[in-house]
């Protein structure tokens, strides 16, 4: 759109788009600098509604070609990466086996590791018991949490029975990371443009990004370097302004104090000047628009008042850590409920990749390793896997039963925190309780 500031002496070069490359053309600068809030100046506005249907971002079609960015938009788009190379196997020379370590000094393979430090964990931590005194003071304890729940039962029950067991926890954590790029455009205040004369853009995978910390879910946002470029703003169509949207570009608005007659008559009939448009600049009947200042316009949010945008393909970095886990548990305590307390770990492993677990005295678990280490491979396949840690937790859980009155039932005190699950608790004075 022409500028109406300009007349076609002052400025022979009339472009017929925006400007497609990095370098401000001598014209280009001087509008800029016509826009600049600082400088006083007076601009016709270009007739342009708010409350009209505009365009969100400049047109895709003035934007830039870039080499290995053909197909980029304003909406983000997941990059693949590249194919990395397939995790050496445990037998491969120099290759970590399923501990994260070679074989050990005495001769002892990783596998064999592994398979000796289940059982011992089996042997010193399953073992766990919980003596019934024990199991009487977390009852009382769960029982005080709950204003409905009396006191005597869990005192005087007679405990006749315990059962002594683990709940296995295995939790797979991934952590993956996603590039994803789109054009973007901030308002051009006359900073330096990297555009193409400065090189060939790299792609998405070439730039170094990094996370803060390992296992840390963050994005981070960054400029490809030398693909920005300086643009007609698409809303304000260069002028910098845009017309208000209470006045509608008039810079006044009708009184509605003396509905535009500008005078306010009393009950005898006396006529006398409104006192709230008396003043207006714009005339009797009428008040000053408060929101545009009576200027009828307003700076253009989207270029700050400026004209012009400045486009470039923006990268964003997403690292994330999924998390997957599986619960064995031989006891009657929701899955809910025992992924919120602690045991102790039998197993952990962290690297580049981990392999499934193979020599868990449970096989469940050594099952469920192979599944939902295939299940991340196949799930984040478009992404880049940078780490993974696995690890098992045996969470100890005690079952009670016991007999109180003429009642007969059972509760569960499980985890390292002796929390207390008792679904049927016989002495409760109201329906609405929670019994968890």
């Amino acid at each position: 759109m022409k500028d109406c500031n300009k007349s076609e002496e002052e400025d022979p070069f009339q472009p017929s788009a925006p400007i497609s490359t990095g370098t401000l053309p001598r014209w280009a600068r001087r509008h800029h600098h016509q826009h600049l809030p600082h400088h006083h100046h007076h601009t016709h506005t270009v007739e342009f509604d708010d409350n009209d249907a505009s365009p969100s971002a400049p047109p895709l079609n003035l934007m830039d070609q870039v080499f290995g960015y053909e197909s980029v938009s304003f909406d983000a788009v997941n990059v693949p990466p590249p194919e990395d190379p397939p995790p050496r196997s445990p037998g491969e020379s120099g290759s970590p086996g399923p501990s994260g370590a070679g074989p050990s000094g005495d001769g002892e393979d990783a596998a064999a590791r592994e398979a000796r430090e289940a059982r011992e964990a089996a042997r010193g931590r399953w073992g766990t018991t919980l003596s019934e005194q024990e199991a009487r003071t977390a009852l009382l304890a769960h029982v005080k949490r709950h204003c409905c729940y009396g006191a005597s039962a869990a005192r005087n029950m007679a405990i006749t029975a315990l059962d002594h067991a683990s709940a296995l926890q295995y939790s797979l954590e991934t952590f993956t990371e996603r590039r994803e790029t789109a054009w973007s455009f901030s308002p051009y205040l006359g900073e330096e443009v990297d555009g193409a004369d400065n090189g060939p853009a790299p792609l998405p995978w070439q730039l170094e990004v990094h996370p803060s910390q390992p296992f840390t879910s963050e994005v981070k946002c960054q400029p490809v370097p030398h693909t920005s470029s300086v643009k007609q703003c698409h809303r304000c169509k260069g002028s910098g302004s845009t017309l208000c949207v209470d006045c509608h570009g008039k810079g006044w608005v009708h009184c509605i104090s003396c509905h535009g007659n500008g005078y306010d008559t009393d009950a005898s009939g006396y006529k006398e000047r409104c006192f709230y448009c008396h003043s207006s600049i714009h005339g009797r009947g009428r008040q000053d628009c408060v929101k545009c200042s009576a200027k009828g316009k307003m700076t253009c949010p989207t270029c700050e008042g400026g004209g012009l945008l400045l486009c470039f393909i923006q990268l964003t970095v997403t690292w994330r850590v999924n998390v997957s886990e599986h619960i064995v548990d031989r006891m009657s305590v929701p899955e809910d409920l025992v992924r919120n307390v602690t045991g102790a770990i039998a197993f952990v492993e962290e690297g580049p990749r981990v392999l499934p677990i193979a020599h868990f005295p449970d096989e469940t678990i050594n099952m469920a390793s192979a599944q939902l280490l295939r299940d991340h491979e196949r799930d984040f396949s478009s992404q880049r896997i940078l780490a993974q840690r696995h690890q098992v937790q045996v969470i100890p859980v005690t079952g009670a039963t016991y007999k109180w009155k003429s009642s007969k039932g059972e509760f569960y005190v499980y985890g390292n925190e002796h929390k207390v699950y008792a679904p049927d608790y016989p002495q409760t004075c109201c329906c609405g309780c929670s019994i968890l």
